[in-house]
């Protein structure tokens, strides 16, 4: 092998194991009146759901319960309602007509919270139960959900995180010893270019609608949306989100990236080409151009938002957070709600972080 061969391997070599590994979001499963998941991180949450049979919404409820618990070794296990806070101060918690919990209630996302010994304790008397109800001081029921796949949620977390068969499992026990599980959320390094103003002029974005796949999309009031995303020597580029047709609560859009090259000679203006993703966004599908919903764009730390509703009431959908590396997106976040039945609160089943190329270097420094 000749020495600009070997070069040339090493550096291949060098750059494979310090790549970003791919995206690979995980699932939500449903266990009867249950969902659950977990994120690459060994994050895992449970979300109470309405009963199927019932179809009580939980606007007369004020439910769901949420359930947290992490695999490392900065362990938390949390037990989380979301209830209203107004004119309660405390909770009494009773599972089966048994009471098994007491406590405050607070302002914030989160009134109701029990951690640590005492969520292990009143978990043991879930898994057994079929009926949680949560009651005022008054008597009056805050919230009522039902247990029925809670078992099976908890001993899936147990599975994923690798409890099964240990000390530390909720459902699957056992008598080995558990070891932290040591997964790494990968780091994003992004390179941004220079600050500029320079975007395209309506004429573009009016050619480029025409001639996107959203032309026969576009009907009553649309909404094209241009975005800078700098330059670089002569190079300026642009985030242009093409209008792709709407319904109730979605509003799709095209992403493009826009490059203009100033140059004394060039005889060319801007330049299209669909926006590149390392993970494909859940709404458009595999296979086709990317398509967003109810996009979003925050500029000063360039990230760009999905976010697809199931329905109108926001219970269930999809949504994926993406960082722009100067190049293509890089997906940061992604959560999920597969079932329609009042949970709000999504399972994330993806995460990582991202910095600045010149951060990233002085870290390694």
């Amino acid at each position: 092998m000749s020495a600009v061969s070997f070069i040339i391997g090493a550096f291949a070599t060098l750059a494979a194991a310090t790549a970003t590994p791919a995206a690979q979001p995980g699932e939500v499963r449903t266990f009867k009146d249950w969902a659950v998941g977990c994120d690459n991180g060994g994050i895992c949450r449970a979300v109470s759901l309405i009963p199927e049979e019932t179809g009580t919404p939980f606007d007369d409820l004020h439910g769901p319960i949420s359930i947290i618990r992490t695999a490392g070794s900065d362990e938390m296990l949390r037990i989380r309602a979301a209830v209203p806070a107004e004119n309660i101060d405390r909770y009494r918690m009773f599972v089966d007509g048994r009471l098994v919990d007491t406590g405050p209630v607070v302002e914030g996302d989160y009134p109701i919270e029990i951690v640590g010994a005492d969520a292990r304790k009143v978990l043991q008397a879930i898994i057994k139960g079929s009926n949680l109800r949560l009651q005022a001081p008054d008597g009056a029921t805050i919230s009522q959900i039902s247990l029925a796949g809670s078992s099976a949620a908890l001993r899936y977390i147990d599975e994923q995180q690798g409890r099964a068969g240990t000390r530390t499992a909720l459902v699957a026990k056992g008598s080995r010893p558990f070891r932290h599980a040591q997964a790494t959320i990968p780091t994003i390094s992004t390179d941004p270019w220079d600050a500029a103003e320079l975007e395209p002029e309506i004429a573009d974005i009016v050619a480029l609608a025409e001639e996107s796949r959203c032309r026969d999309e576009r009907y009553g009031v649309v909404e094209d949306q241009v975005f800078p995303l700098g330059k670089r020597g002569n190079r300026f580029r642009a985030l242009v989100l093409i209008s792709c047709g709407a319904g109730a609560y979605n509003f799709s859009s095209a992403p493009y990236i826009g490059e203009y090259v100033a140059n004394a000679r060039a005889t060319s203006g801007w330049t299209f080409t669909p926006a590149k993703f390392d993970r494909q966004p859940s709404w458009g599908g595999e296979g086709t151009d990317p398509l967003l919903v109810n996009a979003g764009w925050d500029e000063q730390n360039q990230t760009l938002s999905s976010y697809g509703k199931g329905r109108g009431l926001g219970d269930c959908g999809k949504a994926e957070n993406y960082v722009w590396d100067g190049d293509m997106f890089r997906l940061i976040e992604a959560s999920a709600m597969s079932e329609c039945r009042g949970a709000h609160e999504w399972i994330t089943i993806w995460r990582a972080n991202y910095r600045k190329t010149e951060e990233a270097r002085s870290a390694s420094d």
